[in-house]
């Protein structure tokens, strides 16, 4: 059948015939140059061999595809499309266009279109145009005057920016800083703490139980401190008791002094007097050694210089021999010359003479070995002497760091025995009482109870923002306000800021930093309360005034702090 339509199609061409088309919706029309036409036809003609020689998909069998250059509408294959691409409008969709023939389309679908449109009716007419709108006339001026409210309008709005002006710059808004406090009592809560811990050995008190300051609260169990003191004190005593005989030894006394401590000890603990009695009876017997070793070398002292006393005799009488043996030997020497005496008696009273004087010099030596043996005797009692105070004040000097570390040791367990009762500061309630059982153990510093005072004057603790810190200062007016009242009947008080926080201090909860500050009442304002009691906890808004500004200055200062931030060279 293809061959059959392609030799129609060649003798169709060859014998110059121009069939006529049926174009569908979606083709141009014809143009009216012949020479585009030609070369369009012979376009559609190399499309129709294409088309003809490209074996038959699934598409193709299915029908012919949206935008082709040929429709089937002429044959009822596409009145599906135009259903479902029909616009949801009620109005009458416009008459189709007849469909026209192509020579790129086959033989049978040509014939097929020419059978539609010789049985497809003629359209009809095209309806006629509507007619144009009417025009719209201008307003008259006259008719529709403006110019009265436009004035009217204009004048308001000049009356109410002009208003508002003059209220933001001439009117005055007080200003204050809000700051959230609760009541407290003037020195808060005082916890009571113990700074050593221990045993309890008995709790005298009860959770909100009055009490008075002084009063016991709870007992520790001081057994082995008091034990560890009286070893301490026995140690302590006991230097003490040495020290005293030291000093005494070392300035040569002949009675001890002992310190006022040990002696204040003795007069109550009877135990002291046999230490005291055996440091005195030490010292006595080491001054008896001292006093017989010194009588022992002055007796040797005293006999060395007995003999150098018969020394010197014996000297003086061989002196005295010296001198008559001197005179007879030079009155025989004088014989001698004369020839009236024998050589012999002269030479036995030289021999004599010289005996003598030997014999002079041996008591002279024994003379000097004597003195030398006293010097030495005399230098013994003296080294004996400053000995025993060399001694002693080694001795003390070594006791001094040992006397100090007791002394210390001593003052500790004594106060820790002292602070075995635990008592109460000041004056109040007991609150929150953490130690019920006896013989519990408490750690150090571990907190113990509260103390709510009671003769304390009630104030304001408010906590302020750091960014609002540079805004307040002490002295400043407050106006507290009591949320837990009901606010149609509770006035407003005023108070004074007494005391703000030397630096920021840092909630433990939300770690977020502030400033405490703290807000006196007077009595008067307390006054104004009458029957509501404040209670410490109780909630209170604080308002610390700032000053008054003007409205203009409130809505102005965040733009003049962003200007005096912004245009800063980096």
């Amino acid at each position: 059948m293809s061959d059959e339509n392609g030799d129609d199609d060649r003798e169709d061409r060859e014998n110059g015939r121009q069939k006529p088309l049926l174009l569908t919706p979606d083709q141009p029309a014809p143009s009216p140059d012949p020479g585009k036409d030609s070369d369009e036809d012979e376009g559609r003609r190399k499309e129709g061999r294409r088309d003809e020689d490209r074996p038959e998909t699934a598409a193709d069998q299915a029908g012919p595809r949206q935008g082709s250059g040929y429709s089937l509408a002429g044959i009822g294959i596409g009145v599906g499309a135009q259903a479902q691409g029909a616009a949801p409008q009620q109005a009458k969709p416009p008459a189709p266009e007849p469909a026209r023939v192509r020579d790129d389309q086959p033989r049978e679908s040509r014939e097929l279109v020419r059978t539609r449109e010789a049985q497809t009716p003629a359209p009809p007419p095209p309806p006629s145009p509507p007619p144009p709108p009417r025009p719209i006339a201008a307003p008259d001026p006259g008719r529709w005057p403006v110019r009265g409210p436009l004035m009217v309008g204009l004048l308001a709005i000049l009356i109410l920016f002009g208003g508002f002006g003059l209220w933001a710059m001439e009117s005055r808004i007080a200003g204050a800083v809000v700051a959230p406090g609760q009541v407290e009592v003037e020195q808060q809560r005082q916890v009571v703490q113990h700074p050593d811990g221990g045993v309890v050995e008995e709790i005298a008190v009860t959770d909100g139980q009055s009490v008075a300051a002084g009063d016991l609260l709870i007992r520790l169990d001081g057994s082995l401190v008091k034990t560890e003191l009286t070893i301490v004190e026995g140690q302590y005593f006991e230097i003490l008791a040495r020290r005293g005989r030291l000093e005494a030894e070392r300035a040569a006394a002949q009675e001890i002094t002992f310190p006022r401590p040990l002696t204040e000890a003795a007069a109550r603990d009877a135990g002291l007097d046999d230490l005291i009695a055996g440091q005195r009876s030490l010292f006595e017997a080491r001054r008896d050694t001292q006093a017989q070793s010194l009588d022992q070398l002055a007796k040797q002292s005293q006999q060395v210089a007995q003999q150098v006393e018969g020394i010197d005799a014996q000297i003086a009488a061989m002196g005295q021999q010296r001198d008559l043996i001197g005179q007879e030997l030079k009155d025989q020497q004088s014989l001698l010359d004369r020839g009236l005496a024998q050589a012999s008696r002269v030479l036995g009273l030289q021999r004599e003479a010289a005996r003598i004087d030997g014999q002079i010099g041996e008591l002279k030596a024994s003379r000097a070995a004597s003195e030398t043996k006293q010097t030495e005797i005399d230098v013994e009692r003296l080294r004996m002497t400053a000995q025993r105070r060399e001694d002693a004040e080694t001795q003390l000097r070594d006791l001094g760091y040992r006397e100090l570390e007791l002394a210390e040791r001593r003052r500790s367990l004594t106060e820790q025995i002292s602070r075995l009762d635990i008592r109460a500061p000041v004056a109040g309630l007991i609150y929150d009482l953490k130690v019920t059982t006896p013989r519990s153990v408490i750690r150090p510093a571990e907190p113990l109870m509260y103390i709510i005072p009671q003769d304390r004057p009630l104030v304001i603790g408010a906590r302020i923002a750091t960014i609002n810190v540079d805004e307040v200062m002490i002295g400043q007016p407050v106006v507290l306000r009591f949320s837990s009242f009901s606010s149609r009947t509770t006035p407003e008080i005023d108070g004074r800021l007494g005391r703000i926080s030397a630096d920021a201090l840092v909630d433990e909860g939300t770690r977020t930093p502030y400033y405490r500050a703290e807000v006196t009442i007077p009595p008067e304002e307390l006054e104004k309360l009458g029957d509501m009691a404040l209670i410490p906890g109780m909630p209170v808004e604080v308002f610390i005034q700032t000053g008054e500004r003007s409205p203009m200055a409130y809505l102005l200062k965040p733009l003049a702090d962003y200007f005096n931030r912004a245009f800063r060279e980096s």
